[in-house]
């Protein structure tokens, strides 16, 4: 497995998904085993209009995103999701988000990484774990 640390290809990578685009998902910072990411407020993300709540649907989302893309920086591609959990910890309301993943494990068949988003304040509003296929990868072979 390589590893590509590079915010622009992190960055490439995210783009590449028109969904993310629509998000305004941007990389903030990457690591070999974290990467912080940015996310632009947008109306379209409120849930409930009386109480200007963000959908959760768009902070899993997030937290999908970010756990599969550490992972794709020690891989170098993105990866297919196995399973994914999200926990909601309090009301995310307008305001832009920001998501931090590290990774949990890395392994031949699976791997797993966690992610927290904060709101503007810094407060945690959401965490999640994925765990994402990593069997199909295409390792370099030996010469």
């Amino acid at each position: 497995m390589t590893s590509t640390v590079s915010l622009e290809w992190l960055q490439q990578t995210i783009d590449r998904s028109p969904f993310n685009r629509w998000m305004g998902m941007r990389a903030v910072s990457v690591s070999e085993d974290a990467i912080e990411l940015a996310v632009r407020w947008r109306e379209e993300f409120i849930s409930n209009p009386a109480k200007r709540s963000t959908h959760g649907g768009i902070l899993a989302s997030v937290i999908d995103a970010a756990s599969d893309y550490v992972i794709a920086v020690r891989v170098g591609e993105a990866l297919p999701t196995v399973d994914l959990r999200v926990d909601f910890h309090r009301v995310a309301t307008p305001g832009d988000l920001r998501a931090r993943a590290t990774v949990v494990h890395l392994g031949s068949k699976l791997a797993s990484a966690e992610t927290r988003i904060f709101d503007q304040q810094g407060k945690l509003v959401a965490s999640g774990r994925g765990v994402y296929f990593t069997g199909g990868i295409q390792r370099a072979t030996a010469a």
